[in-house]
C-alpha cells in the first residue's frame, strides 16, 4: 500500500512539473505571435482584464478545496455514500455561493473600463464582452472542477493534470489562430471558456472511469458543516493572495496604460517562472511538514523548516542571478528591445520576486497551524500598504514605474518579516535575519556584474552564455546558501533511483 501511494505521489509530482515546463514553453513560443496579431495595446488590455476578474474566483465558497480535503481524509473509508455526500456538499456550496459570485462578476465587469487607464472608447464594447465571457467561465469552473478535486483527493491527480496539460497546448494554439483570423480579445475569451468546458468533460470521463463510487447524494448537516469549515478567514486569505499576485499589473493598468502592462509582462516573464518553480518546491515540502506538526514532533518540524528555508532561499537567489544577468538579452532577442523596461525595473522585479517567494513559503508553513486569522489580518494590512506605497512612490518619483515597484517592494518586505515572525513563534525558532543579508549582498554583487554583460546578438551565443551562467550560479548558490547537511540530503534524493 505504501509503495502504491509513493508511486502515485511521484506520478503527481512528475505530471505537475511537466505541465509547468510545457506551459512555460508555450507562453514563451506563442506570446510574441499574440502580440503581433493583437498589438501591444490590446494584449495589455487582455492581461489586465484577466487579472482583475481573478478576484471573482474567491467568492465560489472554495468548495473544490474542501472536497479534496474531505475525500483525502476519507480515502480509507469504504462507505461510498459518505463520499457521494461530500460531492453533493460541494455542489450545494457552489449553488449557495452562486448569487454572491454573480454579483461580484457583474460589479467587476461593469467597472472594467474604469480600471484600465487610457482605454480607447472604441474598446469599451470588446472589454465588456470579454468580461462577460470570462465571468461566465468563473461561474461554471467550480462545478466543472469537482471531478478534478475527486481525482486529487484519491491521489490520482496526475490523470487530470495530463488532461489539463493537453488543454494548455490546445488553448495556446487556438488563441494564436483566432487572433490570426482577427477575432481579437473576444476570440481569446471564447477559447478560454471552450477549453474549460472540454477539459471539464474529459476529466469527468476519466474520473467516472477510475472512481467506481463517483456519484451525488444529498449531504448531511455534518457534511455541510465540514465544508463551511473553510471559514471566513480562508475566503479572506484567498482574496489577499489574488491581490498580492495581481498588484503590479492592476496598478500599472490603472496608473499608466495597457502598453506598459504588455512590456512589464515580458520583462517579468522569468520572474513568473521563478515564482512557479519556488512554489512547486514549497508545496512539495509542506505536506511532510504538516504530518510532522500533526504528530506534535516540534524538533523534527524545526529541522525541516530550517532546511526548507535554505532551499527556498537558494532557489530564489539562483533565479535572481539569472534574471539580473540574462533577462535583458532574453527580452531583446525574444520580443525586441522596446519590451525591456530597463535595468532598474529589472532589479526591482528581482527584489519583489525574492520577497514574494520567501514570504509565500512562510505563509504556507503558517497555514499548518490551522489558525490563520493573524496571517490574514497581517496579509491584508501589508497588501493594502503595498498598494498605497506603490501609488505614493509612483507620484513621488515623477510618475515612474520604478517608483511604483519600489513602493510595492517595501510593502512586500514588511509582509515577509511579519510571516517569518509568525512561523518563528509557532515553532519557537530563532529569527533568520541572515537571509536578508545574503539577499542584499548577493543581489548587489550580481547587479554590479550584470552591468558589464556584453550585448548578445543571436540565439546561439545566448544559449552558450546562458549555459555557463546557469551552471556557475547553480554551483555558487548550492555551495554558499545550503548547509552541508542540506547539500547531502538533496544529493541523496537526486541519486536515489527508487
Amino acid at each position: 500500500m505504501a509503495s502504491k501511494i509513493l508511486k502515485k505521489t511521484k506520478y503527481n509530482a512528475i505530471a505537475g512539473y511537466l505541465k509547468f515546463v510545457i506551459t512555460s514553453l508555450m507562453v514563451f513560443a506563442l506570446s510574441p505571435l499574440l502580440v503581433h496579431f493583437l498589438g501591444a495595446y490590446s494584449f495589455g488590455v487582455w492581461k489586465t482584464i484577466q487579472k482583475i476578474l481573478t478576484f471573482a474566483s474567491i467568492t465560489d465558497g472554495r468548495a473544490t478545496q474542501a472536497l479534496k480535503w474531505v475525500i483525502a481524509n476519507d480515502e480509507t473509508n469504504t462507505n461510498e455514500i459518505i463520499k457521494q455526500q461530500a460531492v453533493g456538499s460541494a455542489v450545494k456550496v457552489w449553488f449557495l455561493f452562486l448569487p454572491i459570485m454573480l454579483l461580484t462578476i457583474v460589479l467587476l465587469v461593469w467597472n472594467l473600463p474604469f480600471f484600465i487607464n487610457e482605454l480607447e472608447t472604441s474598446m469599451y464594447g470588446s472589454v465588456y464582452t470579454v468580461g462577460l465571457i470570462l465571468g461566465a467561465n468563473f461561474l461554471i469552473n467550480p462545478l466543472l472542477a469537482i471531478p478534478d478535486a475527486v481525482l486529487v483527493g484519491t491521489n490520482n491527480g496526475y490523470k487530470s493534470i495530463s488532461i489539463q496539460t493537453i488543454g494548455v497546448i490546445l488553448s495556446n494554439f487556438l488563441m494564436v489562430f483566432v487572433c490570426y483570423l482577427g477575432y481579437g480579445i473576444i476570440g481569446l475569451a471564447s477559447v478560454v471558456i471552450l477549453i474549460t468546458l472540454v477539459n471539464g468533460l474529459f476529466v469527468f470521463y476519466i474520473c467516472k472511469k477510475n472512481i467506481t463510487w463517483l456519484g451525488i447524494q444529498k449531504p448531511s448537516k455534518e457534511q455541510l458543516k465540514r465544508f463551511f469549515g473553510f471559514s471566513f478567514w480562508v475566503l479572506c486569505w484567498s482574496f489577499i493572495q489574488k491581490l498580492i499576485l495581481a498588484t503590479e499589473i492592476v496598478l500599472i493598468g490603472y496608473l499608466m496604460n495597457p502598453t506598459i502592462v504588455t512590456n512589464y509582462i515580458f520583462t517579468a516573464y522569468l520572474m513568473q517562472l521563478a515564482i512557479s518553480a519556488a512554489i512547486l518546491a514549497g508545496s512539495s515540502i509542506t505536506p511532510a511538514l504538516g504530518r510532522i506538526i500533526g504528530a506534535n514532533d516540534i524538533e523534527k518540524a524545526k529541522i525541516l523548516v530550517k532546511t526548507a528555508r535554505e532551499i527556498i532561499l537558494c532557489i530564489s537567489l539562483f533565479f535572481a542571478g539569472i534574471i539580473l544577468i540574462l533577462n535583458k538579452s532574453l527580452v531583446d532577442l525574444w520580443m525586441g528591445s522596446t519590451y525591456f523596461l530597463g535595468e532598474y525595473v529589472n532589479l526591482l522585479i528581482v527584489l519583489i520576486m525574492v520577497q514574494f517567494v520567501l514570504g509565500r513559503f512562510e505563509g504556507q508553513v503558517q497555514d499548518l497551524s490551522l489558525n490563520i486569522k493573524k496571517k490574514v489580518l497581517a496579509g491584508a494590512g501589508f497588501s493594502v500598504l503595498s498598494i498605497v506605497l506603490g501609488v505614493f512612490c509612483y507620484y513621488t518619483f515623477n510618475e515612474s514605474l520604478e517608483g511604483l515597484l519600489l513602493g510595492v517592494f517595501v510593502g512586500r518586505f514588511l509582509l515577509n518579516i511579519s510571516f517569518s515572525a509568525m512561523v518563528n513563534r509557532m515553532l519557537n525558532l530563532k529569527a533568520f535575519f541572515r537571509q536578508y543579508i545574503y539577499v542584499f549582498m548577493f543581489i548587489s554583487v550580481v547587479f554590479y556584474i550584470s552591468q558589464f554583460m556584453i550585448e548578445i546578438s543571436n540565439w546561439f551565443s545566448f544559449g552558450l552564455i546562458s549555459f555557463a551562467v546557469v551552471g556557475i550560479l547553480f554551483l555558487f548558490c548550492f555551495k554558499m546558501f545550503l548547509s552541508k547537511k542540506s547539500q547531502n540530503k538533496i544529493l541523496q534524493l537526486a541519486l536515489n533511483k527508487n
